[in-house]
């Protein structure tokens, strides 16, 4: 890693400050670059332009090789872990949609809308453990409370194979939300703990990406499981989908109590050196990323009182309702009656392999780019044009691009959340529970918002009503960028006056 070799664990770099404000002003890749790469009293030397693309490649650039390694090292335990959890959290709640396609509809007798409310259980499940576990994440250690609740829904993925009937199904969606709320707002919590902003970035989207790989590879699976498996030992395919899926789960769990670190104030990772825990500290220090207090009700209550809540609440809950046509893209397919259960369950895996590359390709460009706001633009006019693609339904193939389109803005979401970071680096907490409140008050909308205006009973397969509704919706959603940027514009403005206030005053003195 590239240190400041005056500065000792715990003390902070002085340089420019990384600005709440518009991220085309701050915080910027060269001030990254000239605190943690050359150090407070070393003279910055510009990148060349083989370092500029290095770095939109990858973190590459003007760094040293401890730096690389540093950085590679903790890459090798947390986004392994980080990655792979999400995958199998994926997995094992989405895997439902091709269970459902697959025959368990009919084994356990599916009517109305009870497909919608698959959903809304889970969903239910998510909003009761999601606020409280970000409190719990700011008392117990990631290390010990994340793994956990891994291993505990493996387990529960197993129960799906023996459900009796559709009851018992809701009432293991809903557990299965409970246990899942904590994941992903943990991880980009502890993300948010050791990477710098150069790095966040693509890390999110690499992350998030495992829910496309997770989607895809559950079709895959049940497509073959049901061409292989059903009706072996008297099980049905989807039975053996949700076994298979405990099976490849569990691993999740072993790894993280081991590759968890925690945040580098109070990480007892077994792989880090104390020389590495130090450089880690310099350069959080160097981004002014502070060690975290402890939550009281006077930090909750000021946070409530700052437009970071207010803002990516609007912009997540947006974001939220208008990805949901991919979750009824299966049902469309069905609908057809042109298509094997093979296919079915095949051919929207083309959808996760669509978003999973635009997914990484946003999160590249926003890090290599140091562009925010700008890179979020493209999947929001993307969703918007996909939305009115299948809500005017102009005939098979242009529907099936629309659902094409629609995959394509998922992106979205890993970039809000690191623009989100930035803009909250002096405060973890803050961070914990903004993310954690957006994130839960998106699940709440989604939990209602596909059973009224999607409802299979009603409206399938065109879902012409709920899909013109999420075009006006994914207005708001591209109106949310700029809402954003707005306030951060003028807390940047503020800041900077009452900086400059406080420096005539001193010159006065």
């Amino acid at each position: 890693m590239a240190t400041a070799p005056n500065l000792t664990v715990g003390e902070t770099a002085k340089g420019p400050a990384l600005a709440v404000g518009d991220t085309t002003k701050a915080p910027s890749v060269s001030a990254v670059h000239e605190l943690s790469t050359n150090g407070p009293n070393h003279t910055y030397t510009p990148r060349t332009r083989w370092e500029k693309v290095q770095e939109i490649i990858w973190d590459g650039g003007n760094r040293t090789p401890e730096e690389r390694k540093l950085i590679q090292r903790l890459d090798i335990h947390v986004m392994s872990w980080a990655t792979f959890g999400y995958f199998i959290r994926l997995l094992d709640s989405g895997n439902i949609i091709n269970a459902y396609v697959s025959g368990m509809k009919e084994d356990l007798h599916f009517h109305g809308n009870q497909y919608n409310l698959l959903t809304t259980f889970f969903t239910c499940g998510y909003l009761v453990g999601q606020i409280p576990s970000q409190f719990l994440l700011t008392r117990i250690r990631p290390s010990v409370y994340l793994p956990t609740i891994e291993l505990l829904w493996s387990i529960l993925t197993f129960c799906f194979a023996a459900v009796p009937n559709v009851k018992t199904v809701f009432a293991l969606r809903f557990l299965l939300g409970m246990l899942e709320s904590p994941f992903a707002v943990g991880v980009i919590t502890l993300m948010g703990s050791w990477y710098t902003p150069r790095e966040l970035g693509k890390r999110i989207a690499i992350f998030y990406s495992a829910s496309y790989a997770a989607s895809m590879f559950s079709g895959y699976l049940q497509a073959a499981i049901y061409r292989g498996m059903n009706g072996t030992a008297g099980l049905a395919g989807w039975r053996w989908l949700f076994i298979f899926c405990g099976i490849i789960s569990i691993w999740g769990p072993l790894w993280g109590y081991y590759a968890i670190p925690d945040n580098p104030y109070t990480t007892k990772a077994r792989w880090m050196s104390e020389a590495e825990l130090a450089l880690h500290i310099e350069r959080m220090n160097a981004i002014d990323r502070r060690k975290p207090v402890p939550l009281t009700w006077k930090k909750v209550k000021a946070i409530g009182k700052n437009w970071h809540l207010y803002a990516f609440t609007f912009a997540l809950i947006c974001h939220c309702v208008v990805t949901q046509p991919l979750n009824y893209f299966a049902v469309w397919l069905k609908s057809l009656n042109r298509f094997t259960v093979y296919q079915i369950n095949l051919f929207p895996t083309a959808a996760q392999a669509t978003g999973l590359v635009f997914t990484l390709t946003y999160g590249w460009l926003a890090d290599g780019l140091n562009k925010r706001w700008q890179i979020l633009v493209i999947p929001a006019i993307l969703n918007f044009v996909g939305m009115v693609i299948v809500a005017s339904y102009p005939g098979y193939g242009a529907t099936f691009f629309g659902y094409m389109l629609n995959a394509t803005s998922w992106g979205f979401w890993p970039v809000l959340y690191a623009w989100a970071i930035e803009l909250m680096h002096k405060d973890m907490e803050e961070r914990a529970i903004v993310i954690g409140v957006a994130q839960t008050m998106g699940q709440v909308f989604i939990a209602w918002v596909p059973v009224v205006i999607l409802n299979v009973g009603k409206y399938a397969p065109r879902f012409h009503l709920g899909f013109s509704v999420m075009s006006g919706i994914s207005v708001l959603q591209f109106s949310s960028i700029f809402l954003i940027r707005w306030f951060a514009k003028r807390e940047a403005a503020k800041e900077k006056a009452e900086e400059d206030a406080g420096t005539s005053e001193e010159g006065d003195l």
